[in-house]
């Protein structure tokens, strides 16, 4: 009787620590700060590109190209730092916590070794660029612009990459706050910036394309550096800096193996999405104007969900670490509760506030061919309504697997799903207007593929693979 009263005391006990620790409102405290930070970078960008079409519309053709293969450069070491977030948010849940604080310091030693190292590879391709440019006959002034701006640009990625696994220290342990404080902070900087060293003043010649890039530059060192002097502040960098600083090329491995995973994926669906809008740019182009409208506001509307999916991993590698299978799948189903609602609102938007939405992006557009992007991008905000559920659903089930050290299973579903739709739908394509809602349709199709392959593997991992408890058996998913 007696033992049966303390299972049933115990049973409560965890309930009430899963509700509390794992539960809704513990993903919304860790969502709703990192929403505020992508938000922060949406106008960063925002005003790097208006401000340059105000300069000049070449310089901010420049910043489009020269911005995309940046990306296409520094996407998977950038990528293979952010993974050292649910490397983070595992080690919390662990029950030893001065072997979890020595190796949560490891890793963010190992990130400072590998963004120096980067240096002199960045240095190289920076400095071959204007050969880049040239090759694919860009005029020489363009070319000239887009060197410069990517030159100055790939600065940025060394920081990037400290910035990566630096705020993974932060949001692995739930702590945004800093976080947010830092990025308002980055981007007030950035912005003003912008204006100074774009149009020039106070001495400063005006420096177009170059400018924007330099004020991005110092925006993110100062970032960097500012959470470089969070951290020394801590006691625990003195306590376990001796441990814990040396390179290890172990804990790097652990690091830039699943990481890496993460930036193919993101080149890959990158590059596919940029094909699809290729094609129907070339079948349509005020279809590829009324596609770009659209994607533009739903990438807007969707910020919030990027937030709750940093917060799914960090607090499914918490619940998976500490608390087993069981409290990780409970962490799962919340989040993706939380991504329906806010799917459901995005689609409600998409699908009755058509015409205000549009006029965000087409209010700069002439008369007679605004009419027509918009009659398309009608018809456009229902394919978009639709994708959005799948997107997200896909999206979260993606950040609960990044959060098990799952990686590989994201850049399969991405990459299988994505070849295979994209590949089947170049050789049915049609060649007439009904192309654009031809590829739009495909698009939908590939998210809701991606989504159940992922969530497939998911069940079946749960199924076969996970443990039901995290503290004893002390497992370690791998990716």
């Amino acid at each position: 009787m007696l033992r049966d009263e303390r299972r049933t005391a115990n049973r409560r006990h965890a309930k009430r620590r899963d509700s509390s620790e794992f539960g809704y409102a513990a993903l919304l405290k860790v969502a709703v700060p990192l929403a505020a930070t992508v938000g922060c970078f949406s106008i960063t960008l925002f005003t790097d590109r208006t401000l340059l079409m105000w300069y000049e519309p070449t310089s901010s053709a420049a910043s489009v190209a020269a911005g995309n293969l940046y990306w296409a450069v520094a996407c998977i070491p950038v990528s293979a730092m952010g993974y050292v977030t649910p490397l983070v948010a595992l080690q919390m849940g662990r029950r030893d916590r001065r072997l979890a604080n020595i190796r949560i310091w490891s890793l963010i030693w190992q990130c400072i070794w590998m963004a120096a190292a980067s240096v002199p590879v960045f240095s190289l391709i920076g400095w071959a660029s204007p050969i880049l440019f040239q090759a694919f006959d860009h005029e020489p002034a363009l070319a000239k612009a887009e060197a410069g701006y990517f030159r100055i640009l790939l600065w940025i990625a060394p920081a990037s990459m400290l910035e990566a696994g630096l705020t993974a220290f932060f949001v692995g342990r739930r702590i945004t706050r800093p976080i947010l404080r830092m990025n308002l902070f980055s981007a007030v900087v950035n912005v003003g910036l912008d204006v100074w060293l774009i149009f020039g003043g106070l001495g400063v010649p005006a420096m177009g394309v170059r400018g924007a890039a330099l004020a991005t530059v110092i925006a993110m060192w100062l970032k960097v550096a500012g959470f470089a002097l969070l951290m020394t502040r801590l006691r625990s960098f003195a306590r376990y800096r001796t441990d814990a600083w040396k390179p290890d090329l172990s804990v790097a491995a652990k690091i830039v193996g699943p990481g890496s995973a993460l930036g193919v994926q993101q080149l890959i669906r990158s590059a596919l999405f940029s094909f699809i809008l290729l094609v129907i740019g070339a079948a349509s182009v005020d279809g590829l104007a009324a596609t770009s409208a659209t994607l533009s506001l739903y990438q807007l509307l969707s910020i919030p969900v990027i937030g709750l999916a940093t917060a799914v991993t960090v607090v499914t590698g918490q619940a998976f670490a500490g608390h087993g299978r069981d409290v990780a799948s409970h962490v799962i189903r919340r989040g993706l509760v939380l991504g329906l609602i806010t799917a459901g609102i995005i689609s409600m938007l998409l699908l009755f506030a058509t015409d205000p939405l549009l006029q965000i992006p087409l209010r700069g557009v002439d008369g007679d061919r605004r009419d027509q992007i918009h009659k398309i991008a009608n018809v456009l905000m229902v394919y978009a309504a639709i994708y959005g559920i799948a997107d997200i659903i896909g999206l979260l089930l993606g950040a609960a697997a990044k959060g098990l050290g799952r990686t590989t299973i994201i850049l399969a579903a991405t990459a299988g799903s994505g070849i295979a739709v994209v590949g089947s739908a170049w050789w049915i394509r049609p060649h007439d207007e009904t192309a654009v809602s031809f590829w739009w349709s495909a698009v939908v199709i590939w998210a809701v593929i991606q989504a159940g392959w992922i969530e497939l593997h998911l069940h079946r991992l749960q199924i076969d693979n996970f443990p039901t408890t995290g503290r004893s058996g002390h497992s370690r998913p791998t990716g």
